[in-house]
């Protein structure tokens, strides 16, 4: 690959996790399948797969966030072409959720998350798409259903 080649494949990934950031924030689960290969695996910080499949994955994020007001952010993307079709990437996040009941399997109320994404993206159907995930955390502050939220009632 030539440099512009290269240039031209981080910016695609840089654009390619915006779009992630912002279909999942703005309920656009059809256009969130996109973002992610068919094989797509969400692996555990520990190295396990927890899932298999794209469709599979913007679907359950899909029943987790449907109920909630989110916010993701990705920071500082460290991106790496490996070659024509394969890249990697680590972007510093945060995450700000809160469900209108509580997350209907963890149970939270809101949490605020901050951490890194790890990934892998291969070029599939003419573009970039991510093809592994896994999120580590630094922090996960939790609320509970029925706990004072900062910032609510005075609370600081």
């Amino acid at each position: 690959m030539d440099r512009l080649d290269r240039l031209e494949a981080i910016e695609e990934i840089r654009n390619l996790k915006a779009r992630y950031f912002r279909y999942m924030d703005s309920k656009l689960w059809d256009d969130l399948a996109t973002v992610f290969t068919a094989d797509m695996q969400v692996i555990t910080p520990n190295g396990d797969v927890w899932m298999k499949g794209g469709a599979n994955y913007a679907a359950s994020l899909r029943s987790s966030l449907t109920d909630a007001v989110s916010c993701h952010q990705g920071l500082t993307g460290e991106v790496e072409v490996v070659d024509e079709r394969h890249a990697t990437g680590i972007w510093a996040m945060q995450d700000v959720i809160e469900w209108a009941d509580r997350h209907p399997r963890e149970g939270w109320k809101s949490i605020l998350g901050r951490g890194h994404y790890h990934e892998t993206y291969r070029w599939e159907k003419g573009r970039w798409r991510i093809a592994t995930l896994t999120l580590t955390r630094l922090r996960l502050d939790i609320t509970w259903p029925g706990e004072a939220h900062p910032g609510v009632n005075g609370d600081s």
